[in-house]
């Protein structure tokens, strides 16, 4: 298999925890979606040009971060979408939301914090802090309850979590909700988030730095 991604973007993390956690081989290809030589070449494999990509051996492609998690999760253990209906539908549940309202909103802040001021867009920035706090408030209960995002097992939610929460201490601290700091304290501990972030740590300075100069 063949995973087109890159180590700076979330929801390529977030696949990549996932191939770590159940420790699945793959051919990696790095695409970078800011050179448009790279960009163009990406589209002849998957034409909308959004990553991860999953291209199988048949040639059969697998595009978004959740549908490669759930067809890798058939490959073996740790099972990350695991229990009976009422358990995978909330593991399913916590996955779109960490997606949709925690990951997305942080993302936002992040590429607008890296524009000049007058560039910036209030309004987008104030929704997408308005998610965040609102996640965090959401997130703190669940984890006075439990230590992982939808239960006492690592999940495909965690997965979505991690990357997030990575960006998150720049861009959204949350060393005020104890909950939180002690789940993502949890998180840095597994060997598939600390390998994903390694990896990523290079690639994330050299864009930033770009974008700073």
């Amino acid at each position: 298999m063949k995973l087109y991604y890159n180590p700076i973007s979330t929801y390529s993390q977030k696949a990549l925890i996932a191939f770590y956690e159940k420790g699945i081989d793959f051919e990696p290809n790095i695409v970078s979606l800011m050179d448009p030589d790279d960009l163009a070449k990406y589209r002849k494999v998957y034409p909308m040009g959004k990553i991860p990509c999953l291209v199988l051996d048949d040639g059969h492609l697998i595009p978004e971060s959740s549908i490669i998690i759930e067809y890798i999760d058939d490959m073996g253990e740790p099972r990350l979408i695991d229990g009976d209906n009422e358990q995978i539908r909330k593991i399913r549940f916590k996955d779109r939301m960490l997606d949709l309202y925690l990951n997305d909103p942080i993302v936002t802040l992040l590429l607008q914090g890296m524009k000049p001021e007058d560039q910036r867009d209030p309004e987008r920035m104030a929704t997408a802090q308005f998610r965040i706090d609102t996640m965090y408030g959401f997130m703190e209960a669940e984890f006075e309850k439990h230590p992982f995002a939808s239960g006492d097992q690592f999940s495909m939610a965690d997965c979505a979590a991690a990357p997030a929460l990575f960006c998150a201490e720049q861009t959204a601290p949350f060393a005020e909700y104890k909950n939180i700091s002690a789940y993502w304290e949890r998180l840095k501990q597994r060997p598939s988030v600390q390998r994903t972030h390694e990896e990523a740590r290079p690639a994330l300075e050299a864009f930033m730095n770009k974008n700073a100069a």
